[in-house]
């Protein structure tokens, strides 16, 4: 070509012989685990309207990868399945009794900055049930996840587990800003008891919410930390969903020091309405998946559904291999 660099852009890849042989053989191993669940695969396009990624304040829109088709209308590389599936079901499968059960597998293209790590494209594989809001679908798609890990031998996988109406229930009151209420999750999140009295004192915070707030950057562990979550909420949003999180203990049948109940796991997406999580091996620092519910999520393409689920991502599995 001329000389000139044929090399690829910055933040994607390719993937030769074994590799590409490993990445087909772990698929086709999740495949089995989705089938005999239940759950019938779906491959949604990898082009959208760029208006599906305003729906939910799914993803920060300045990260999707856009461009005009021959008519002039706004496209969009797929940056999240989830809104794609959402759109599917909506629109070609509203017919369908619930639970609609589907699973899937593919690439996601987002404008990440490479040099802090993540690749622009990353694949992932992931399962949805639609139609169903109960304790025991969240249980249901947890369990699948975990079990996901195990036939990939990840047998050591833990879940981390919380729930949106938790930090949602105890910030209500406060009338925070935007950029106010991102600065404390985020304080919350990374445990820093310091910075989060900081700022909620800058905010004019009362002493009794900054008590509570502090105390929830310790809830950290088994289901004995959601009891000593009961002993100072005083929200009542945020008390149904702790309760909420006691029922679902009762339905994953893990071990203990497999399930962990962290209290300062934030909701990254911003349109989990319930339970979340997410899934790490030893071996890695950051989270190999996550989920969780999102009910509101399809009201946005015109179909009142609650709906669950989750996604792994491809790469962080191979490097827990």
């Amino acid at each position: 070509m001329n000389g000139r660099n044929i090399g690829l852009p910055a933040g994607f890849r390719d993937l030769l012989f074994d590799q590409a042989k490993t990445v087909r053989t772990l698929e086709t191993q999740l495949s089995v685990v989705f089938e005999l669940a239940g759950y019938r695969e779906i491959v949604p396009s990898t082009v959208e309207y760029f208006d599906l990624y305003s729906r939910g304040n799914q993803l920060v829109r300045k990260d999707v990868y856009r461009f005009l088709d021959r008519d002039d209308n706004l496209l969009a590389l797929r940056a999240d399945f989830t809104p794609a599936i959402a759109r599917i079901v909506c629109s070609r499968l509203s017919t369908f009794q619930p639970p609609v059960k589907v699973w899937y597998s593919g690439t996601v293209f987002r404008k990440v900055d490479p040099q802090r790590g993540p690749y622009r494209e990353v694949r992932q594989v992931g399962a949805e049930l639609m139609g169903l809001n109960s304790i025991t679908r969240d249980a249901e798609i947890i369990n699948t996840a975990m079990s996901c890990l195990e036939a990939l031998g990840l047998k050591n996988a833990q879940v981390h587990i919380n729930h949106a109406g938790i930090f949602r229930g105890v910030i209500d009151s406060l009338g925070l800003t935007e950029e106010a209420l991102r600065t404390v999750q985020s304080e919350i999140e990374r445990k820093d008891t310091r910075a989060l009295e900081g700022r909620l004192r800058e905010i004019g915070v009362s002493d009794r919410m900054l008590a509570q707030l502090q105390k929830l950057t310790t809830c950290i562990g088994g289901p004995e930390v959601l009891q000593q979550a009961l002993s100072f909420v005083e929200s009542e949003r945020a008390r149904d969903a702790i309760q909420q999180l006691q029922q679902l203990a009762q339905h994953i049948p893990l071990s203990d020091d497999r399930i962990v109940f962290d209290l300062t796991e934030s909701d990254e997406m911003e349109y989990y309405t319930g339970v979340m999580f997410k899934l790490f091996v030893p071996r890695l620092r950051h989270e190999i998946g996550g989920g969780g519910r999102y009910d509101s999520l399809l009201s946005e393409f015109g179909a009142q559904m609650p709906a669950v689920g989750f996604s792994l991502s491809v790469d962080s599995i191979l490097s827990a291999l």
